[in-house]
């Protein structure tokens, strides 16, 4: 039941504009479920036998010809809430008012779109965040985790642990995403003598930043 919960709620985020087809809206149950289930395995065999039951499913459930929309490939296939720019300032808004990026939640046309989207907010990130310097390679395996984190920050309560060998970009990624969402990053730094205080006064400081 959390497992199906957490796939309504993904579905829920999005808006009655954004699903203006039944196509879209099969491609959306696609995209969470796989988020919320196929994520979590480990070889590609798994993966393949849950692509194989969701083509199953939508064509018993529905009809023969809905296979076609669910078998397209993960990459044609993602939804993000970072595609659209601020509104244009009118003049007649306060000098100190910030203009928000609206959240919508939305299909990609392609990567080549989300990739141009992705180099935009890393030079962002380069120009405003003091001491921050990126410079990532957007290929298609980095793309996918980026868009994997940037869903799982932005859904209420969620949480990952990122494993890989170091440098291959988990930190890198995260940064960008938490910039893209508006966040703020907090990162313990280890030394010789970091000891169980240093991490206890670590997580009061990063639970006090959270209850802000």
């Amino acid at each position: 039941l959390r497992d199906l919960s957490r796939i309504w709620q993904g579905m829920l985020i999005t808006t009655a504009e954004v699903i203006h087809c039944k196509e879209i809206l099969l491609k959306l149950w696609q995209h969470e479920c796989t988020r919320v289930v196929a994520d979590r395995f480990t070889s590609s065999e798994d993966c393949e036998w849950f692509n194989k039951t969701l083509m199953t499913v939508a064509a018993e459930e529905l009809r023969e010809e809905m296979r076609s929309v669910v078998s397209a490939e993960e990459t044609e296939n993602f939804f993000i809430d970072f595609l659209r720019d601020p509104p244009e300032a009118t003049g007649e808004e306060p000098e100190d008012k910030e203009y928000e990026m609206p959240k919508v939640y939305e299909a990609v046309e392609s990567l080549e779109v989300l990739k141009e989207r992705l180099n935009l907010f890393m030079f962002l990130y380069n120009e405003t965040v003091r001491g921050g310097h990126l410079d990532l390679v957007f290929f298609e395996d980095a793309i996918i985790h980026l868009v994997k984190i940037s869903r799982i920050i932005r859904t209420p309560r969620g949480n990952a642990l990122l494993v890989g060998v170091g440098g291959s970009g988990k930190q890198s990624l995260t940064r960008l995403t938490s910039f893209i969402a508006g966040y703020q990053t907090y990162q313990i730094t280890l030394t010789r003598s970091y000891s169980t205080l240093d991490l206890l006064e670590d997580l009061k400081t990063l639970y006090k930043t959270a209850g802000q």
